[in-house]
């Protein structure tokens, strides 16, 4: 009888965490996470390899803090008879856990996309993602209104609550597409994108029925740079997405300096504003080195639930490198000896 008692209010807030959570994790530096933002990025960027990663530490002054992380790879593959085309493969990880109970996100992603040359400057990318993914808690993590023994609460006292399972995992599809353009002259560039994800609503569950759809999120995203002088580029950005009822809008800015241009010792700094609408106000600095790229943001609370975190909405970092491999010059001479 004791499996089929009525759940507490714990177990309760635990299944209300697991509907309303249903819906994909999220970044403030959303353009920092490439193929999780949209497979079509796979490859859309200068040089050969590029390994990102993302760490967000969110609401930590309240019960239930959030931490975030995702982390990718994604390559270039040149093959020969291809008209200025290319094809790109990727992998990304991407984690998320919240409450004392752990509950959590796990997903692994491969993506594989293909850029085609339009014109000198103008590009066009599409790409499809297969991901595979586990929502999981920890229910020894948890404590029930039985383990109340009448005077005190005993956390040693065996609840009577039960779990189907304390996992469910998932497949995931996706594609998007991005537009694409490189000033031959500059800096400037600019690039607009749109992408699916889920599109086969897999149903989640930690019992053996009444799955949970993932609802398909879509999202459309911008991003444009323009290099004012020899030092100074101003840029702007921009993401919508939406998926079930839940939609997130943000937008920002950001002013990039360049201390060093010559090849091998590049530097720059840049810093910014964003404002996720209705959530939260967003500032960030960060440094360019050569092909390394970090970037710290912080989230400044305005939404109603400020009460709780004290406008503290919590620190995300992003780290970027791109390797360039050496080609050989298209001719060249044997040793003049022979």
């Amino acid at each position: 009888m004791a499996k089929h008692l009525k759940p507490s209010i714990l177990f309760y807030l635990l299944l209300s965490v697991f509907t309303s959570g249903a819906q994909d994790i999220h970044f403030s530096q959303f353009y920092h996470n490439p193929l999780y933002l949209n497979p079509a990025n796979t490859g859309l960027f200068s040089g050969d390899q590029r390994f990102a990663a993302i760490y967000r530490n969110q609401w930590s002054d309240v019960p239930v803090p959030y931490m975030s992380m995702a982390a990718s790879f994604d390559e270039k593959v040149y093959l020969p008879g291809l008209n200025n085309g290319l094809f790109t493969w990727g992998l990304s990880f991407t984690r998320d856990e919240a409450g004392d109970g752990k509950l959590s996100w796990t997903i692994l992603q491969a993506t594989l996309g293909y850029v085609q040359q339009l014109a000198d400057e103008w590009y066009l990318s599409g790409g499809v993602a297969l991901g595979a993914g586990q929502r999981a808690f920890e229910a020894d993590e948890l404590f029930f209104g039985d383990q109340f023994n009448g005077d005190i609460f005993d956390p040693n006292l065996q609840t009577a609550e039960g779990f189907d399972q304390t996992s469910a995992g998932f497949f995931t599809l996706g594609s998007g597409l991005n537009l694409y353009f490189q000033d031959l002259d500059s800096r400037s560039k600019a690039y607009f994108g749109v992408a699916g994800h889920n599109f086969n609503q897999p149903g989640l569950s930690f019992f053996n029925q009444d799955k949970v759809q993932l609802p398909i999120r879509v999202g459309l995203h911008s991003m444009g740079l323009v290099q004012l002088d020899e030092h100074w580029d101003v840029g702007l950005q921009a993401q919508w997405q939406q998926q079930g009822p839940y939609q997130e809008i943000v937008v920002g800015g950001f002013g990039k300096l360049h201390l060093a241009t010559e090849a091998g010792r590049e530097l720059a700094v840049r810093a910014g504003l964003g404002y996720r609408i209705g959530d939260a106000l967003i500032a960030e600095a960060g440094v360019y080195y050569q092909n390394w790229r970090l970037v710290m943001s912080y989230d400044v609370n305005n939404s109603p639930f400020r009460v709780a975190t004290n406008r503290r909405g919590g620190p995300e970092f992003s780290l970027r490198h791109i390797l360039t491999k050496v080609k050989p010059p298209d001719e060249f001479k044997s040793c003049p000896i022979f």
